[in-house]
């Protein structure tokens, strides 16, 4: 199922259900823990703009379906608070993957990830919606990462 930019499922209309329908091929619906998906681009620093970052980025298909990766440092005590919150928005925890460097001691290193289109827009959206719930729960966002399957 295609995912907006908002990370949402799209709407398809009643003629496109049926072309679906009635089409031969099969599409392999794209998850957050998909083998086949590699970083396309990524950032940790937080004065670069998103918009930088993803034209700089030599892999990336802005047409293609995405999974959007944040790597977060959190206290120990409010990660299952953090993932319930960022649940809200259809983020899951997926496994780090060596993204991101080690936390100072006494930060836990979580990364969630959803599937959606991605424009520079709603990256710069989304990196300041994690930096504030993280936050807010004593620690910090740190490393954005956006993935795609090659084509």
């Amino acid at each position: 199922m295609p995912y907006d930019l908002n990370g949402r499922p799209e709407q398809r209309t009643r003629l496109g259900r049926l072309l679906g329908r009635l089409s031969a091929r099969t599409v392999e619906e794209l998850t957050p823990g998909h083998p086949g998906l590699v970083p396309v681009a990524e950032s940790g620093d937080d004065a670069a703009a998103s918009s930088s970052v993803l034209d700089a980025a030599e892999g990336f298909d802005p047409e293609a379906q995405s999974v959007l990766r944040h790597v977060l440092q959190l206290p120990p005590g409010e990660v299952d608070e953090v993932l319930r919150l960022v649940a809200q928005d259809r983020y899951e925890r997926v496994a780090p993957d060596g993204a991101g460097t080690p936390g100072p001691e006494g930060l836990e290193t979580v990364a969630v990830a959803r599937v959606q289109k991605v424009d520079a827009l709603h990256v710069s959206q989304e990196r300041s919606r994690m930096a504030g719930v993280t936050a807010r729960h004593g620690g910090r966002a740190v490393l954005w990462q956006v993935l795609q399957i090659p084509a």
